[in-house]
């Protein structure tokens, strides 16, 4: 499902989904000429664009219909759906000046399921592909880029309603930073945890992302993403402690049932952290 944001009186609206604009359009409450922006842009574009258009939001075309450019201002906001507004320059500036958004654990659990629903023959054969896989030599150093890529998958589907595909498991592009990193990652967080336990709590909370933006972006290094997850963890580490509490928890009771029910709360669990990620990362 996409995110979309929309820049309103120089200031972030949203995210409303493809419908949501499309109405929006078609009564006049935004002009095709408003700038949009969801996750995977490098820049803001019009709404007419070709990036929105692929998504099907529907441009009303007929002169009459439409307003000028400067009509925003003029916008009742009681007609706007109620969603979080702030800022457009507070987005594009957060990064470089190292602050971070936040999550709702409900809603990613929630977008999980989602996700989970319209992919769910896929997402148990990932999970069944793990399992047999995990005791092979060699041939388990490939679960850590699968796991990667299939937080692309899930990238994909919040961003264009995409359905993942069994191959896509296996792209191995930028393989090496993908089987490394969750590697390292685990190593670092082992060795803090035989360090008095806190040290390996603490790089657990500062690193959880940090597969998710491997996922996100492959294209950076496994270092620059495991940085990019410690500007995002910061601020958020408590509810990153109860994400993944309620995460195991949640896994542990898909075992209780013979293991069948690991086919549905493993995947959903892996999915949520992504959700919560992609929340920090827009918001």
């Amino acid at each position: 499902m996409s995110q979309i944001y929309l820049n309103l009186n120089n200031q972030q609206a949203g995210p409303y989904d493809v419908a949501a604009i499309s109405e929006m359009l078609s009564t006049s409450q935004v002009t095709p000429e408003t700038l949009g922006w969801m996750q995977g842009m490098a820049n803001w574009e019009p709404i007419h664009s070709n990036t929105f258009a692929n998504l099907g939001i529907k441009i009303n075309t007929q002169p009459e219909t439409l307003v000028s450019p400067q009509s925003d201002e003029s916008i009742p906001e009681k007609k706007m759906p109620a969603k979080q507004v702030k800022s457009t320059a507070d987005m594009t500036q957060s990064s470089a000046s190292g602050m971070s958004g936040t999550f709702n654990i409900g809603q990613a659990i929630g977008e999980a399921f989602i996700f989970y629903k319209s992919n769910i023959v896929i997402s148990i054969a990932w999970l069944i592909l793990v399992g047999i896989m995990v005791g092979i030599p060699i041939i388990n150093l490939i679960i850590p880029l699968m796991g990667v890529n299939f937080y692309t998958c899930v990238r994909n589907f919040r961003a264009t309603g995409q359905k993942m595909s069994f191959g896509e498991l296996f792209d191995f592009s930028h393989a090496l930073d993908k089987i490394i990193g969750p590697v390292v990652v685990g190593i670092l967080i082992a060795i803090g945890y035989l360090c008095l336990i806190i040290p390996g709590i603490i790089l657990t909370f500062m690193w959880a992302f940090t597969p998710c933006i491997q996922g996100d972006k492959p294209e950076l290094s496994f270092f620059k993403a495991m940085k990019e997850s410690k500007r995002l963890a910061k601020g958020n580490y408590l509810k990153i402690f109860f994400l993944v509490v309620i995460l195991a928890i949640f896994a542990f009771l898909g075992f209780i049932l013979l293991g069948v029910g690991a086919l549905v709360t493993v995947p959903i669990a892996h999915v949520a952290l992504y959700c919560a990620y992609d929340q920090c990362n827009s918001r």
